[in-house]
């Protein structure tokens, strides 16, 4: 009996060239994408955290200032951590409808914090309303530089 094989066949068992460059590109194309997703994360976590380190420490800066603790309507804030000074100024408003008793005052903020992207600074403000007895230091402030005016002329 005569047996006739193909010689020319190829063998079956392994790999093209093609093949293993095409699961290269792929694998490949998958890591960069996760690397950009985990680089994104990153980037978000750190942005996030410097915001709330701005809203926790002009939070206290507020308090203080609400609080009679700090007596300047201005200053550096030392930032922990860094050896960095954020300048920061509060205004007062009498916002009171009646001319005389307890005094409703707004109180803002503004904190001047370093871009992180270049060297210009933004300015976060945050503010809270209080209320003051009319002998209270803040409201005779408010009232010293605002003058009482409800509108009416009075």
């Amino acid at each position: 009996m005569v047996n006739l094989r193909n010689h020319n066949t190829r063998n079956e068992n392994g790999f093209t060239l093609i093949e293993l460059v095409m699961a290269v590109a792929i694998i490949g194309g998958s890591f960069l994408s996760l690397l950009y997703l985990r680089t994104d994360a990153v980037d978000r976590a750190f942005a996030y955290n410097q915001e709330r380190m701005i809203q926790r420490l002009s939070r206290e800066k507020l308090d203080e200032v609400v609080f009679g603790i700090e007596e300047a309507l201005e200053g550096e804030l030392e930032v922990p951590g860094k050896s960095q000074l954020w300048s920061w100024r509060a205004e007062l408003s009498d916002i009171s409808t009646e001319e005389i008793g307890p005094r409703l005052l707004e109180i803002r903020l503004i904190l001047e914090v370093p871009d992180l992207n270049n060297d210009s600074y933004n300015e976060k403000e945050i503010s809270t309303r209080v209320l003051a007895a009319e002998d209270h230091p803040l409201a005779t402030f408010a009232q010293s530089n605002s003058g009482f005016d409800n509108g009416l002329g009075f």
